[in-house]
């Protein structure tokens, strides 16, 4: 694993942690559809286009939707953010598509510049979790009944 993944595999898992159990509503279905896409790719990297990788390209046309979805729906900046960053990442899938004659190096440099913006909506997510605890708002996890509640003898 080269350090640039092994980095941004660490920082997602320890972003994702943190939003779960410091974040509110939105930062947790943030990271729900951070997870599912994560997953998604997974299963879909081997369908490709004659070198275009159609299979991560749907699965972050899926992932920009429901994060435009997720920010028209909340009241949170870094939903804003991640958006637009998710927009980059899709114009980045729409010059590798137009290119003629893809390269191994136009892939690998493809690639990268998308593994650079997914550290950039991650932090986004990171930052939202910083800025509701900076305001004082409480964790959902804070609210949670960890236990089931034993019913009252009437």
């Amino acid at each position: 694993m080269a350090p640039f993944q092994l980095f941004y595999l660490l920082l997602s898992l320890i972003v994702f942690a943190v939003a779960w159990m410091r974040g509110g509503h939105t930062e947790r279905a943030g990271v729900a559809i951070f997870v599912f896409a994560f997953l998604a790719s997974f299963m879909l990297q081997p369908l490709t286009l004659h070198h275009f990788r159609l299979g991560e390209s749907l699965v972050d046309l899926a992932f920009v939707a429901a994060l435009v979805w997720l920010a028209l729906r909340r009241d949170r900046w870094w939903t804003l953010a991640a958006a637009a960053f998710g927009a980059l990442t899709m114009i980045a899938h729409a010059l590798v598509f137009v290119t003629p004659d893809l390269t191994p190096a136009l892939i690998r440099m493809d690639v990268a510049s998308r593994w650079g913006i997914g550290v950039l909506m991650i932090l986004c997510l990171g930052g939202g979790v910083v800025e509701r605890w900076m305001a004082g708002e409480q964790p959902v996890s804070a609210n949670a009944r960890w236990r089931r509640i034993a019913p009252r003898a009437t």
